[in-house]
């Protein structure tokens, strides 16, 4: 089951990153940079909105799901949900009214929102019943849609607004396969108090770190775009947005798939049940991680060629490397040490993290941006994410701990320091960039990834496929 869920939400997760990517390699061509920078501006907004209001049901959701009650838990989820986006419309709303926001600008953070939650809650229930075929058919559905509507949008009108409209159509649109994998269940619950009551003692702490976090890991851009405007932050969006999708990807479906199926053996046998999947799950992360960084550090001047219009290239450069920094942490943030909270029975941590996250990021934004521009604002958010990790490790002691098999994790780190000195060596050797030097270099990262991924059984693949080759024709 490991390696087959572990695949269904990689394989879609990977489709949806082409996807994504091609919808940045779009948009940056068709919108200008200070247009596309004023997108990721009212996006970032959005985030903040989400987070400080409907992100916390749905992990509360997972933490406490029970079968025997998972009907009356999923119904009461979906009430939750729609009473928390009538508040937050209702809010933001008053605020245009009051004439703190622009009403168009209001409107189009309403919609993301909106489409964010629809989407991320269906997922959600979807992924905690282990239905990871019907969240991948979303997860596909959302990057054709993001990619058609986005386009259509900028093509008939250019506006930042209508653009941010298109993305929360799309993922209002994308979440309909995986809720109807879980709509009998939608249907045949009823809301309970009670359960509303298990989801808020449990996920009011969340309230507030859902909401810290989200600022912290927007608050950069918020900082760029106020200080030296929406074109320098186009450009640092754009790649920022690549990297972190790009990990993600993985992260989340390590998470969607290895972490589901640890909070189900935890359920049954506790932490030492649990823990043989959640090292697979941080040696699974390390690989990527270390080898997603020698990728991009080698072939960073080619992925951005393609990636992106000629006018956001020069920035991108220069704040590749801090941004690949800041994306690993995050994954490994996001994905692997605060999924903790589904484990020791309270969210406190996350909230001590997120608090450490905005400190750490607001503050060196505050004073590096202003000397050293987008370059500041990746060191900060890199340093942020970097001191997050270490929260969870560090103020974890004595608790409940995801566990951390270091040798392992220095092991493939330095497997892939050899292939990144490897391909170094071959630049030294053979000099310029040719074709054939480029697939060279891309097949010696592959294989040394794949002897990692092998000799460290990686979501078991090395066990499944040398038990296909023994068996008899």
């Amino acid at each position: 089951m490991i390696a087959r869920h572990t695949l269904t939400y990689v394989g879609s997760r990977a489709v949806a990153a082409a996807l994504n990517m091609a919808s940045l390699a779009a948009f940056t061509r068709l919108a200008p940079v200070d247009i596309f920078g004023t997108y990721l501006l009212i996006l970032s907004w959005s985030i903040v909105l989400y987070g400080a209001t409907c992100q916390w049901p749905k992990f509360a959701f997972f933490a406490l799901y029970d079968e025997a009650r998972g009907p009356t838990q999923i119904a009461t989820l979906v009430r939750m949900l729609a009473i928390l986006l009538v508040l937050t419309a209702l809010a933001m709303g008053m605020a245009a009214v009051l004439g703190f926001i622009d009403p168009r600008f209001a409107a189009a953070i309403v919609a993301a929102t909106v489409g964010i939650t629809l989407f991320e809650g269906m997922n959600e229930i979807a992924r905690t019943r282990l239905a990871a075929e019907a969240v991948a058919m979303s997860v596909v559905s959302r990057g054709v849609l993001v990619l058609a509507l986005g386009s259509a949008a900028l093509a008939y009108t250019g506006d930042a607004l209508d653009l941010v409209l298109a993305f929360g159509l799309a993922n209002a649109l994308a979440a309909i396969p995986a809720a109807l994998s879980v709509w009998p269940q939608i249907r045949g619950g009823r809301g309970s108090l009670t359960e509303a009551r298990r989801l808020l003692a449990y996920g009011w702490p969340l309230v507030i770190s859902f909401g810290i976090a989200a600022l912290a890991q927007t608050i950069d851009r918020l900082i760029i775009g106020k200080t030296i405007g929406t074109e320098d932050l186009g450009a640092y969006g754009a790649i920022g947005d690549f990297l972190r999708q790009s990990f993600v990807v993985f992260g989340e479906s390590i998470a969607l798939s290895m972490i589901s199926i640890a909070k189900r053996d935890a359920r049954g046998g506790g932490m030492e049940a649990a823990n043989p999947v959640l090292r697979d799950a941080a040696r699974a992360l390390t690989l990527i991680g270390a080898f997603g960084a020698v990728f991009f550090l080698t072939f960073d001047d080619v992925v951005v060629s393609i990636l992106l219009g000629p006018s956001y290239r020069a920035s991108a450069m220069a704040v590749a490397p801090y941004l690949i920094v800041a994306s690993i942490c995050m994954m490994f943030r996001a994905y692997y040490f605060g999924q903790v909270i589904y484990f020791n029975g309270s969210s406190t941590l996350d909230a001590v993290a997120s608090g450490a996250l905005l400190a750490t990021t607001g503050g060196l934004s505050l004073l590096l941006i202003p000397h050293y521009g987008v370059k500041g604002a990746a060191i900060a958010l890199a340093a942020g994410q970097a001191v997050a990790c270490l929260v969870y490790i560090v103020a974890g002691k004595g608790r409940i701990q995801m566990p951390v098999p270091v040798l392992d994790i220095v092991t493939i780190v330095a497997c892939a320091l050899l292939a990144y000195a490897a391909t170094a060596a071959l630049d030294l050797v053979a000099g310029g960039r040719t074709p054939v030097l480029l697939v060279l270099k891309a097949a010696m990262i592959g294989v040394a990834a794949a002897g990692a991924a092998w000799h460290f059984n990686i979501i078991g693949l090395a066990e499944i496929l040398t038990r296909r080759a023994r068996r008899p024709a």
